[in-house]
């Protein structure tokens, strides 16, 4: 059977690591958990490039659980030429490094999906102060989001140019780029996560706001519930995560007024307990099936 090991930065895994690591011994695979630390890649050693503390990574497939937070520039580019490393030598990765680092930048997977004619909200980019204000002015009620992160962390709702000036000098000071995100309005203050493998959407659901937050991201206090998705949307998604190069995704979305929808994030390396208790289903199994469908081809 396959060896699959999962690639992540926290020393113990994480929930959703252990459901993958017991979704590989399930199938009779070999599971092996790593930490970015100690993987390395090295050229004019063509029998072992790929290493683990020092010794041949000898494994089928690698899903990569994240790429840490915080890192440096050179870190970021380091572990994005090992991934990539990888795959050209042969390894399933999962996510692909390009889909994954796609995904990662919030406005360039936006964009790659207007292009494919998939709704997102208006979105801009910048570093110019004077545009970003003028823009809070025209749409009037936006999110200032780091232009990558996630669990809803570091972001700013704000409907006034006063408030929107000093976010927008504390980010610039932090050298932070401007990442604004028209705000559309959540009927039953909730959005839909929905979570894709191939080109299937496994399951899904709601996520509603705590009282007095307009955050809809479990980490924040959300409450999730079952959700079926209607078929406009279920295509989008799942047209979502094939543009952008992934093998599975949580794609979030906001429906509103009455029949609209659009995508407002899609995430490459998606947690899913608050999915996996609301609707009973392990997206692990999933992912991990489609993996060994991978690895055979």
């Amino acid at each position: 059977m396959a060896k699959i090991a999962v690639l992540h930065h926290t020393p113990r895994p994480t929930w959703s690591s252990r459901q993958l690591l017991k979704a590989i011994a399930d199938t009779g695979s070999t599971p092996l958990y790593i930490l970015w630390n100690y993987i390395s890649a090295e050229l004019g050693t063509p029998s072992c490039p790929l290493k683990y503390r020092g010794r041949c990574l000898n494994v089928d497939a690698i899903i990569v659980r994240g790429l840490g937070r915080g890192l440096s520039i050179e870190r970021y580019a380091v572990r994005r030429a090992i991934l990539e490393a990888a795959e050209s030598w042969g390894y399933v990765v999962v996510n692909p490094p390009e889909g994954l680092f796609r995904a990662r930048d919030k406005f360039t997977s936006l964009r790659i999906l207007q292009e494919a004619g998939i709704p997102v909200p208006r979105t801009l980019v910048t570093e110019d102060p004077t545009t970003a204000l003028h823009a809070v002015e025209q749409l009037g009620d936006v999110v200032f989001k780091p232009i990558i992160g996630s669990l809803g962390l570091g972001s700013f709702r704000v409907k006034d140019t006063d408030t929107a000036y000093h976010i927008i000098n504390l980010l610039l000071t932090l050298n932070q780029p401007l990442y604004i995100q028209k705000y559309l309005e959540k009927p039953g203050n909730r959005d839909l996560r929905v979570f894709v493998v191939g080109d299937h959407v496994v399951a899904a659901m709601y996520r509603i706001a705590p009282r007095n937050s307009w955050k809809t991201n479990i980490a924040q206090g959300a409450k999730p519930v079952p959700a079926t998705v209607r078929d406009e949307v279920a295509k989008a998604v799942i047209r979502a995560v094939k543009v952008l190069g992934l093998v599975y995704a949580g794609v979030d979305v906001i429906e509103y007024d009455e029949n609209r929808y659009a995508v407002i994030e899609v995430n490459a390396s998606p947690l899913w307990r608050g999915l996996q208790s609301a609707t009973g289903v392990n997206p692990a199994r999933y992912i991990v099936e489609k993996v060994l469908e991978l690895v055979k081809k």
